[in-house]
């Protein structure tokens, strides 16, 4: 502000007042535009519910995310982009698209974040759902993300992300500082899941076809499973949720199956088989847990989220394959809040979803 006043003293006295105005507007246009923010799109909010008349509505439609903007060290930007962000999703370098890419990943906690993996954008986002900021990770340390797949934060805002191709857990602050990486050796880190009761994290190794368990500094202290297709084995394991009771939920994914265990590990049974019947499933991704013990799992390649009770009878559906308000195309990751707010990777329409669950019976 300063180098402006030599300029402002050589205009007209009658029209400092003015230029002052103007000048002050410019410098908090672009003091509020440095700040990357989320557009959350409420067009659509709680106009569309399941399912349809004259059933009792059960879930309502709230609202999505698909467009952020990206801040990204060592680019060059002009006065436009201080001005509106970044204009262009047609960019070399997907870290700098102002899109969400391919949103896999998600995670939400009592902070009002919302946390994304994007391995189409080998990025993290984190949005604050309070106030629309912003925060992107795209390194841990001096290695750039490849593939993050897994996200979870513990209650004091630390950060944990899988990465799937560089095959290790990394920890940040949630300044999004990189702080350490997990003990121990990987296959295939995908989804994870945090037990804030016990204080301990779920990664699921895919390739090994376990689940193993960490302390929240990064210790492994033990596994669940083996390869195999009985209670408790696993062929190719993926998403992972823990519900309100500490019981863990495994999407067993070429069982075509839901697996649950208590939080000592104990089998507590499965729901779920390979077919076409609304019952079945064909791509099972994401799980997650609602308050009233119901199951949403997401039928990735059936475009749609299957609902359960918690004795695993199916109840209903959410969604079908489609780009408007509602609708899902190859949905991958799931969570559900405490507040019932069910938030979906949209993974291919770009986008996070959010729906709420307005009760049961």
């Amino acid at each position: 502000m300063k180098t402006l006043v030599p300029f402002i003293k050589k205009l007209p006295a009658t029209r400092y007042p003015l230029y002052l105005l103007l000048v002050t507007c410019l410098l908090s246009l672009l003091s509020s535009c440095a700040a990357p923010k989320a557009y959350i799109d409420k067009t659509a909010m709680r106009q569309i519910i399941w399912p349809g008349p004259p059933e009792r509505p059960r879930i309502q439609y709230l609202w999505s995310i698909s467009h952020i903007s990206t801040r990204v060290e060592g680019r060059k930007r002009g006065l436009i982009d201080f001005i509106i962000g970044d204009v262009s999703e047609d960019v070399t370098d997907p870290r700098t698209s102002n899109v969400l890419m391919r949103p896999y990943g998600i995670f939400y906690d009592s902070k009002e974040k919302l946390y994304i993996t994007d391995p189409g954008a080998y990025r993290i986002t984190v949005v604050d759902l309070k106030t629309s900021y912003v925060l992107n990770i795209f390194n841990a340390g001096k290695e750039e993300l490849l593939s993050p797949v897994g996200i979870v934060a513990d209650p004091g805002g630390r950060i944990y992300v899988s990465d799937s191709d560089l095959r290790k857990i990394f920890a940040f602050n949630e300044k999004g500082e990189y702080l350490f990486q997990f003990e121990g050796e990987f296959k295939r880190p995908t989804c994870m899941a945090i037990d804030n009761k016990n204080l301990r994290i779920y990664i699921s190794d895919t390739l090994e076809h376990k689940i193993y368990i960490y302390s929240l500094e990064g210790k492994r202290s033990g596994s669940i499973g083996g390869p195999g297709s009985l209670q408790g084995e696993f062929n190719f394991p993926t998403h992972l949720f823990v519900d309100r009771e500490g019981a863990l939920y495994v999407t067993d994914a070429m069982n075509f199956r839901v697996q649950m265990f208590n939080s000592e590990g104990k089998s507590l049974g499965s729901i779920g088989i390979l077919g076409d019947a609304q019952n079945n499933f064909d791509k099972p991704k994401g799980v997650a847990v609602d308050s009233e013990g119901n199951i949403y799992v997401v039928d990735s390649i059936k475009d749609t989220v299957k609902i359960f009770n918690s004795k695993g009878d199916f109840l209903m559906s959410l969604g079908t394959k489609g780009g408007n308000f509602g609708d899902f195309y190859l949905p991958s990751g799931i969570f559900i809040d405490q507040k019932n707010t069910i938030y979906v990777a949209d993974t291919y329409n770009k986008r996070i979803q959010a729906f709420q669950f307005i009760g049961g019976e």
